[in-house]
């Protein structure tokens, strides 16, 4: 949306948001970027946010579906942003309607009541998901309402979507949120991170100064924003939420006098009353206690007690960091950095500390009256459990969203201390389910998948990499298996390659289908044109599984790839699992034509992220799970965007291929078949397991004890792993012994085992 159209915040406003979230990156504010339908902050460059390519048309319903919450009778479609707007010609002109006035309601809301802006921002989301802006606003809804393994989701897919990198600083944040501060810093030191400038590349260290700061590193926090300019006596929301970080950067590494001359600064520069630096100034002018005995806040922002930013009162325990920063909306860009007084611009947050000496307070600033915020009663914000990642899962681009779950984070929701166990179901919102391999074997359902099925109570997403049918064929032949499933619950490669097509190419262009009619269907549903002849100078290749595909389909697409169209694969399994065994899948037709023409294809489905990216949009699950049979699927593209997954003994890979997987491979737990999602938590996980002794020498293996059996495998996997890494085990030479009730175990999972 266009950034005259986004709302100043007033000092009220601000602070209530604040008292909604607890602070984060140092900026004061949080949720400072608004909307695109309602901002007024400085683009700058003017192409920005810009789908380089508009999507295919998407088919609206009318109003007759995905009603959402109600529209009022005085909001107007006219009344967004023409620019945004523009972006809604994709879609059909009654669908377009009830999409803009979402997006205007989310902007009437944002700030006053931020869960019914999500609400409008979702209803829009359902109508328009191919749509950049739609995307962004859902995101940035998401945000505001503290909903971050979501507001990542919805940001990660408006960048993949725009190409719009001045996202970035708001993923980081919702790292943060979501209790992965080394993941903040990770994207901001990031190649992509590093290539910021101006506004987006202050805001981003002001998120990296508050991981920095999460992560017990406050001197590191000081000198990361000693890199942007921090001369006293500008004036404008962008300076004020730099002072404001610093200051709060130096009270947390303990130097209260500098950190004084620093909010004073930032209330000097504050003429649009976005923080509450002259609030911290009265605490502080009234704290006579030592800076030692308030526990630091989680970025510096909430380290005085009864701060306007906490949304905690100050008797009760700190609780888990929650993000902060976002793009300032004050007009006035940040000015060429000058050295402070002392402090010299130092680029890298690595170098020793620079200690500036204390600059004075600017003349308008004597002795601040204090600012007493009024509360907001706000619903105080959860962070979703999520798995933390070693990797940068910085994007959701096909190329680059990339992440390993890292398992010692993973921790499920009993209290310490507490006797029960919790099923591994109750840990999570949603199921991502995988078909082949996990639900059932060609046309049969496998053992224990029905009837654990229809004892969930969460919702479960069929989610499957056979692109050769059409959602409704696939329901059908689930609810034939006997399973419970509806049209909406499956989410195939096919929907997800006809949308990266739309993404690239314009409405009206054609595209080679090498696949099914129902992929040919799904292709045309988004607006673009089908042919089967490389003769008719398609601009793209699709290429989807079908028993159809043979040689002279195959060259038609060589033809078409040779003479430039682009290539998008539906999905890359090398087989295809039958109640017969494997058979010959798409990728091994997709290999066929890169050895024929050199070149590579887009993927869509699993591992690469736009699948998994469309299944998590559409259960709009805040902590879903993947569980799938496959390794380099299903495990693998959990990890492309950051989230659990469960591996099921039912399918392709074995615990051979678990114990050699690569750590972007490896699942969060193991259990034999679907219906291990209600054994208990903690002794499916991959960890150390009680009852099983695990030795690593050399590449032997050696298992024994009498533990419980579901916790045989996944201790195993923990152990081998942890010799892998350490680098004392190959890999490719890995021998497992056993003793006793392991040895038959092992043995009726198909493991071969020595001695």
């Amino acid at each position: 949306m266009s950034d005259r159209d986004r709302p100043r915040r007033d000092g009220r406003g601000e602070r209530d948001m604040r008292d909604q979230r607890e602070s984060r990156g140092q900026g004061g504010p949080r949720g400072q970027r608004g909307t695109r339908s309602q901002g007024d902050s400085n683009r700058g460059d003017s192409s920005r946010g810009r789908r380089p390519d508009r999507p295919g048309r998407e088919r609206g319903d009318g109003g007759r579906r995905q009603q959402g919450p109600p529209l009022p009778d005085d909001v107007n479609a006219s009344d967004l942003d023409p620019e945004v707007r523009r972006d809604l010609l994709t879609l059909d002109k009654a669908n377009a309607e009830i999409v803009a006035k979402h997006l205007v309601m989310v902007s009437r809301l944002l700030l006053e009541e931020p869960a019914l802006a999500l609400e409008h921002a979702r209803a829009a989301r359902g109508r328009a998901s191919r749509v950049g802006v739609v995307r962004e606003t859902t995101g940035i809804a998401a945000y505001n309402a503290g909903e971050w393994q979501e507001s990542a989701t919805e940001l990660r897919a408006a960048r993949r979507i725009t190409g719009n990198n001045a996202l970035l600083p708001l993923i980081a944040d919702c790292e943060r949120g979501l209790g992965r501060p080394e993941r903040a810093v990770e994207i901001a030191r990031g190649d992509e991170g590093r290539t910021l400038t101006g506004e987006d590349a202050t805001e981003m260290r002001i998120v990296e100064a508050g991981a920095r700061i999460d992560l017990g590193e406050p001197e590191k926090a000081v000198v990361t924003l000693q890199a942007e300019n921090l001369k006293p006596g500008q004036v404008g929301t962008a300076p004020a939420r730099l002072y404001y970080a610093y200051a709060s950067a130096l009270y947390a590494s303990g130097r209260r006098d500098d950190a004084i001359t620093w909010f004073m600064n930032a209330a000097a520069a504050d003429i649009d009353d976005v923080t509450d630096a002259e609030f911290r100034l009265t605490e502080l002018a009234n704290d006579d206690a030592p800076v030692g005995d308030a526990e630091p806040g989680v970025d510096g922002v909430d380290v005085l007690s009864d701060s306007a930013v906490s949304e905690v009162p100050p008797t009760a325990e700190q609780a888990t960091p929650e993000p902060v920063t976002a793009k300032p909306t004050s007009t006035e860009s940040i000015v060429t950095p000058e050295p402070v007084a002392a402090p010299e611009p130092v680029a890298e947050p690595e170098p020793e500390l620079v200690t500036p000496e204390p600059v004075a307070a600017p003349e308008p600033v004597s002795a601040p009256e204090p600012v007493t915020p009024e509360p907001v009663t706000a619903p105080e914000p959860v962070a979703p459990e999520s798995v933390a990642s070693p990797e940068p899962a910085d994007t959701d681009t096909i190329d680059n969203l990339e992440g390993t779950a890292d398992l010692s984070a993973t921790s499920s929701y009993v209290a310490e201390g507490s006797t029960g166990s919790q099923a591994l179901v109750d840990r999570y919102d949603a199921l991502l389910l995988d078909l082949d391999g996990t639900v059932f074997a060609g046309h049969q359902a496998l053992p224990n998948a029905v009837d654990t099925l229809d004892r969930l109570d969460i919702p479960r997403f069929f989610v499957t990499n056979n692109a050769s049918r059409r959602p409704a064929d696939v329901a059908a032949h689930l609810r034939d298996l006997g399973f419970d499933a509806t049209d909406d619950l499956v989410v195939t490669s096919a929907q997800s390659g006809a949308r990266l097509l739309s993404e690239h190419l314009p409405p009206g262009s054609r595209a080679l289908v090498i696949g099914t009619d129902g992929l040919a269907q799904e292709v045309r549903e988004v607006g673009i044109g089908v042919t089967r002849s490389a003769d008719d100078r398609p601009a793209a290749v699709i290429q989807g599984h079908s028993t159809e595909t043979g040689w002279a389909q195959l060259s038609e697409a060589a033809l078409a790839i040779r003479a430039g169209a682009l290539w998008v694969a539906t999905n890359v399994d090398a087989t295809l699992p039958s109640e017969r065994g494997l058979l010959v899948g798409n990728g091994s037709m997709v290999a066929a034509l890169r050895n024929a023409t050199g070149k590579e294809p887009l993927v869509a489905g699993k591992p690469a992220a736009p699948l998994m990216a469309d299944a998590i949009a559409r259960a709009a699950a805040n902590s879903p799970l993947v569980v799938g049979d496959r390794l380099d699927t299903d495990i693998e593209g959990a990890h492309a965007v950051g989230i659990e997954s469960a591996l099921v003994l039912t399918g392709v890979s074995t615990v051979t291929d678990l114990l050699a997987a690569p750590p972007e491979q490896r699942p969060t737990y193991v259990i034999d078949d679907l219906a291990g999602v209600f054994d208990d938590i903690d002794a499916v996980r991959v960890a150390d397991q009680p009852g099983w002794t695990v030795t690593v020498d050399a590449s032997t293996v050696t298992v024994s004890g009498s533990g419980d059996e579901i916790g045989l495998v996944p201790a195993l996997a923990a152990a081998t792993w942890a010799a892998i890494d350490a680098g004392t085990a190959d890999p490719e030479e890995l021998r497992i012994r056993a003793e006793g009730t392991a040895r038959e175990k092992l043995a009726s999972l198909g493991v071969t085992l020595v001695g």
